[in-house]
């Protein structure tokens, strides 16, 4: 969107609101807009983003209608004046939601009492989305079905025949290595023992440290719906706590433990959820396509994804082990 203040009036003009000061920038989509009713944070989508941006104002608006369970926080959903859930205009799209005031932290900062709260209210989450039917549902099923193994083999290979000349060649390749390997290991469980039977219903699909918006309260309020897709929800609760199970188990069992209070989970489906959520470390494509166009700006990224699949790699045995532990306690 390349005229931020018309974009805005337009914006306020089809929810009924007067701008009470300028729109400030917050992130690269999110901005902050005070009106005459109140702030709110307006997230922007390109206008190829629609589908995005619907799913996400379908999946706030059926949150907002649960409203007495105090273990799960979202961000509230405002409509625009006709009652829709997004606004299109100036080739693009918008969400609004009321501004929430809060801070983000790593997740080596979270108590054993946030651990917990986060548990509880991914688990009261999925139960809520259990009664979300959204259009067309992206799965991961689809996904997984969708991957060529060989290809992706010939992406990471072909990825150190264009190492920039300031990038860090070495680091590069021992990256790749761990994702080739990471694919070898995962890929072959992640296809071959998919649940059989599973609704998929919707998942948030990016539970983590980046959406959990911290304000003296608990739970924090969780942030960003537009990955949302359809899965077994085994495969988040392994997804989102990635490497925590190695290197802070207690904190990854004070999850668990939460979460198992609220809604069960299936033993049989774990080593599948293990194969699929490490699956994904193999396949973050932008990771390594962001470093190779500009290795300064994406730097911090590949580091961080070096990070994961290091601390996951051949880890299978020991996640498989003490998600089943978990559970095996819960039942108890």
């Amino acid at each position: 969107m390349d005229q931020p203040h018309a974009t805005f009036a337009a914006i306020c003009e089809s929810y009924a609101l007067k701008p009470g000061g300028p729109a400030r920038r917050i992130s690269e989509r999110v901005w902050h807009l005070p009106t005459d009713r109140g702030e709110f944070a307006v997230k922007l989508y390109t206008i190829d983003q629609q589908v995005r941006a619907n799913k996400e104002g379908a999946v706030l608006a059926h949150l907002a209608t649960t409203h007495g369970d105090a273990r799960f926080r979202v961000q509230t959903l405002q409509r625009t004046a006709a009652g829709d859930t997004t606004w299109t205009g100036f080739g693009g799209h918008a969400m609004l939601t009321c501004w929430e005031a809060g801070q983000f932290r790593t997740y080596d900062t979270f108590t054993p009492a946030e651990w917990r709260a986060l548990g509880a209210s991914l688990a009261a989450l999925h139960l809520n989305l259990d009664r979300l039917h959204l259009p067309a549902p992206d799965t991961i099923r689809a996904r997984l079905a969708a991957i060529d193994a060989d290809d992706m083999r010939c992406s990471l290979l072909e990825a150190l025949e264009h190492t920039p000349p300031e990038g860090d060649r070495a680091l590069l390749r021992t990256y790749v290595d761990a994702c080739l390997r990471m694919l070898d290991e995962h890929y072959p469980g992640s296809i071959d023992a998919f649940p059989a039977g599973d609704a998929q219903h919707p998942i948030h699909n990016d539970y983590n440290q980046f959406n959990y918006l911290f304000d003296g309260a608990l739970p924090p309020v969780i942030l960003d719906w537009e990955a949302t897709i359809g899965a077994p929800r085994e495969f988040e609760v392994v997804r989102c706590l990635n490497h925590l199970p190695l290197e802070a188990p207690d904190m990854a069992a004070a999850f668990v433990s939460a979460y198992l209070q609220v809604r069960p989970l299936h033993p049989e489906r774990i080593a599948w959820a293990v194969d699929a959520a490490c699956l994904q470390h193999a396949l973050k494509r932008w990771v390594l396509q962001g470093w190779l166009n500009d290795p300064p700006r994406f730097a911090s990224h590949l580091q961080g994804a070096m990070k994961m699949v290091s601390a996951m790699l051949g880890a299978r045995g020991r996640l498989i082990d003490f998600f089943s532990r978990c559970l095996d306690a819960g039942s108890l």
